[in-house]
């Protein structure tokens, strides 16, 4: 006992409090500068692999849409529906759900209207894009007739 009191007065207080509290408070700020950044850093990756993902399932099905299916198509349908469950709000997976559950039944027409619009105003949302309105429209051109008309 008779040491650790020699040597605490032995110790210049103010020394420690001019340089010792000022650089205790210079490394925990830089720890916490470093968490900040750590954190921002991540919530952009998420946010840029998010986008990257909903841009690419939003291209795969608006490019199949009103056309006829081909190995090609179905691959990028397929594709889409895993990109919408790992990447999709509860209301683009619903959306998705309903247009899988069109493809279950023989016959059916499935649009893809309400899912491509959601996603159309998600990503432009997300982009920090002027809202659109309306409804997603298409250009097709028929392509075996010899003016190459547009549908």
């Amino acid at each position: 006992m008779d040491i650790s009191c020699q040597i605490l007065s032995a110790i210049d207080w103010r020394l420690v409090s001019t340089i010792g509290i000022p650089s205790a408070l210079i490394v925990a700020g830089w720890f916490f500068v470093h968490w900040l950044n750590a954190r921002r850093d991540l919530a952009s990756r998420k946010r840029e692999a998010r986008l990257k993902a909903l841009e690419a399932a939003y291209m795969r099905i608006a490019t199949s849409h009103d056309r006829p299916l081909t190995d090609k198509s179905m691959d990028d349908l397929e594709t889409f529906v895993a990109e919408i469950q790992l990447y999709g709000t509860p209301r683009q997976i619903e959306l998705m759900t309903q247009i899988v559950e069109g493809f279950k039944k023989p016959g059916s027409r499935v649009s893809y209207d309400a899912i491509l619009a959601d996603l159309r105003d998600a990503i432009r949302n997300e982009l920090t894009l002027e809202p659109v309105s309306g409804e997603v429209w298409w250009l097709r051109f028929n392509r075996g007739s010899p003016e190459g008309t547009a549908n």
